[in-house]
């Protein structure tokens, strides 16, 4: 799904960093964990000279969705991951350019 979007920046993904299965024990919510990690993500990724990080976020999850925005991740696209028989139906893209 990934390679059908129009994204901010056009670039081959040897320059693009993807953060894929991004979750937070529940003993640790609302403590800055995960501002914490895609703040050390940014990080990375700037030392490593990427043009972007994208990831994608089931389109339920409020949680994530809020912390993405406020790292300032914009949102592209919503997408049908095929994950549907496990009842993940659609999922939001987000793209941070660095």
């Amino acid at each position: 799904a990934y390679e059908n979007i129009v994204w901010k920046i056009d670039a081959d993904y040897s320059y693009i960093f993807v953060v894929r299965t991004f979750v937070v024990h529940p003993s640790f919510l609302q403590m800055g964990v995960g501002h914490a990690l895609m703040d050390f993500s940014l990080e990375l990724a700037l030392k490593s000279e990427m043009k972007s990080i994208r990831l994608d976020v089931y389109e339920k999850n409020l949680p994530a969705i809020s912390l993405y925005e406020k790292c300032g991740f914009e949102y592209i696209d919503t997408v049908d991951l095929g994950l549907g028989h496990y009842g993940l139906d659609w999922f939001k893209l987000y793209e941070k350019v660095i």
